[in-house]
């Protein structure tokens, strides 16, 4: 009796003791591209509605596209040529079905010359489009179901397709043989022939249902390779999802799946699509009802991974049990693991090899997201700590509990830099504040950029979009809540006369400007220019400064707006007049903007008192507004009481 008791307290303690998730950020196994991105049949010609908002963000790699949509084809909507155009400017590839050119399920094939002339189609649209995103030619879709002829599949469907392709469109990348799952003996037979009769596909596919079996089913392809002498190829897993359709997008059940694949050589993988009313939903990353769900979230954590794919051991490789992935960024300093599974309690994510330029200390944030069902929307994920670690060797480790096998989990690590001016130099007031010389100290601290990259690609390497203006440099691409911190040093306390230079072509943009967290000026409205590289200067008013250090923060107001410099002028060089005027020598035309951007009116004025009442005359109540000279120059800042 007691030995009975002693084994099941032993095997209770043994279920609750933490398993390891080992990460060694130091090893690279691959650059980040983001492989498993993709979903089958996840856009249509409208949606997802927002590509920018929606789609942009997940960084995906490759789609998975019928060849023909419409009446006669197996889809009835969305056709890699009308989709294509939709997704090329966020670098997205479209890879072609082509067995989607005939109807019905499975397919309902004719004949060889039927099937050859709706190739010979698709392969010239390919060549005469002005689209280069896509990603190659899968000839056929699950041949073990779907192939019904009595032609044999690989001497006749493969082979002569294969050789179509070769001849139309010889640097095509061909892809197959896509079986509906790991289907060992038909495997081997089409590697066999392919192997002897020069029409192996560029990348090896398959759908893959459940990430257990994955490891395994790798390992035998592999063994193949060898086996017939052939060079090893990339594989696309162009659908995958949890052996229960109702899973479909799941973070935690997702985790694995990713995990493996950027581990054992996967070149794209593509979320499957078992809704049938509902394509364009990201593989039901998106709800029905086109909301962001929790899935979304975690491949947007995948999304925002740069730099290289960090190696990562899990406790099983061959299971679906917990597993992560993990990169490593340098240049902008972070290191990013999500893990997740099926696996519930506690997980040491045992972390080596960080950077030595992160210091001795580094911030660690944990987070989650939650999963209930494909079709709940998710509004965002949630915080669980942010603490700061002390790195030993390089290493730290970060406990997690899993308290779902649904929800997925990252860790997030930062190096602690305080915040400082940028070249250690304080930029000096009065003077030009340079907006690209934002203070030193990373996200959250000198800086919030709603994404991970430097759109612009320019001047500094961390995640604010700089883009080139003139000789010199501005911030762009900005969006609304955006905002960055600058230290200066102010000489003397006194009233400073605000400028900015700017150049937008959107309506309603503007800033606000903080002083040591306290509103100098609310809602400096930009009037709309002609585009983005044409820059305007407009007078934002006046803040009162006291002699010595500060810190400013200039906050985005509406979207897309480039910001070359603020100007602060000290009063005492200002001539003297009417505070809100500037002097007009000469008849001249004005734009009349209030202060939400909007046009109000168009007039001429001969002098500062003219342009006043005229204004006055015309707006006819109180405000602020601001005159744009329609032949350019500075933009005056007029009062009307």
């Amino acid at each position: 009796m007691k030995n009975k008791f002693l084994f099941v307290f032993l095997a209770v303690s043994a279920s609750q003791a933490a398993v390891n998730l080992g990460v060694s950020l130091g090893d690279s196994i691959k650059p980040v591209t983001h492989v498993a991105t993709g979903s089958l049949y996840g856009l249509t010609e409208s949606l997802p509605s927002n590509i920018e908002r929606d789609v942009a963000p997940l960084k995906p790699n490759v789609f998975l596209s019928p060849a023909r949509s419409g009446n006669g084809r197996q889809q009835p909507i969305g056709g890699a040529f009308l989709v294509a155009p939709r997704v090329e400017s966020i670098g997205a590839k479209i890879q072609i079905r082509l067995a989607d050119v005939l109807p019905g399920w499975p397919y309902k094939f004719q004949n060889m010359d039927h099937w050859k002339n709706e190739v010979k189609s698709v392969i010239n649209d390919k060549l005469k489009s002005n689209n280069k995103n896509f990603d190659g030619y899968e000839i056929w879709n699950e041949p073990n179901d779907t192939w019904k002829s009595n032609i044999d599949f690989n001497s006749g469907l493969w082979k002569q397709t294969y050789d179509l392709i070769r001849q139309m469109d010889p640097g095509a990348k061909i892809i197959g043989p896509s079986y509906s799952f790991y289907h060992a003996s038909q495997m081997e037979a089409f590697i066999k022939y392919c192997a002897q009769n020069n029409c192996l596909p560029d990348v090896v596919s398959w759908h893959q249902w459940g990430s257990g079996g994955f490891v395994g089913a790798v390992e035998t392809y592999r063994a193949l390779e060898k086996k017939y002498n052939v060079t090893p190829r990339p594989l696309s897993i162009n659908e995958y999802s949890s052996t229960e359709h109702s899973e479909e997008g799941c973070p935690g059940l997702s985790v694995p799946f990713i995990a493996k694949f950027e581990r054992h050589g996967v070149e794209s993988a593509m979320i499957s699509w078992w809704f049938v009313p509902l394509p364009g939903r990201l593989g039901s990353l998106l709800t029905k009802d086109n909301e962001r769900g929790g899935g979304w979230w975690l491949y947007k954590w995948y999304g925002d991974m740069s730099g290289y794919m960090a190696k990562v051991t899990p406790p099983n490789d061959k299971s679906d049990g917990v597993d992560g992935f993990a990169a490593l960024d340098k240049k902008k300093g972070f290191a990013s693991i999500v893990l997740g599974g099926n696996t519930k309690g506690d997980v040491n994510v045992n972390i080596s090899g960080i950077p030595a330029e992160f210091g001795s200390q580094v911030n660690v944030s944990v987070e989650y997201v939650v999963w209930e069902n494909k079709d709940k929307a998710v509004p965002s994920t949630t915080t669980v700590s942010n603490k700061d670690y002390d790195v030993s060797g390089g290493k730290i480790t970060v406990p997690v509990n899993i308290t779902n096998t649904k929800y997925g989990y990252r860790v997030y690590i930062t190096p602690i830099i305080p915040q400082a001016p940028y070249k250690d130099t304080a930029m000096e007031i009065p003077g030009k504040v340079e907006v690209e010389n934002y203070d030193v100290g990373g996200s959250g601290k000198a800086y919030l950029d709603l994404d991970d990259d430097n759109k612009g690609g320019e001047y500094r390497e961390d995640a604010v979009d700089i883009v080139k203006a003139g000789d010199g440099y501005a911030v762009g691409y900005t969006q609304e809540g955006e905002w960055l911190e600058y230290t200066v040093k102010v000489a003397e306390k006194e009233d400073y006369a605000v400028s900015v230079r700017y150049a937008t072509s959107s309506e309603n943009t503007g800033m606000k400007l903080y002083v040591d967290g306290k509103v100098a000026l609310d809602n400096v409205a930009f009037p709309q220019g002609a585009d983005w590289e044409t820059y305007s200067t407009v007078d934002a008013g006046k803040v009162s400064l006291s002699a010595g250090e500060h810190v400013l923060k200039l906050e985005i107001v509406g979207n897309y707006v480039n910001i070359d410099w603020l100007n602060f002028e000290s009063e005492k060089t200002i001539a003297i007049g009417k505070p809100t005027l500037h002097a007009v020598p000469h008849e001249a035309s004005y734009d009349v903007f209030d202060m939400q951007g909007r046009l109000v009116a168009k007039l001429k004025a001969f002098g500062s008192e003219s342009l006043r009442s005229k204004i006055t005359a015309t707006v006819k109540r109180p405000g602020t507004y601001i005159a744009k000279p329609q032949t350019g120059g500075k933009m005056l800042r007029i009062s009307v009481k």
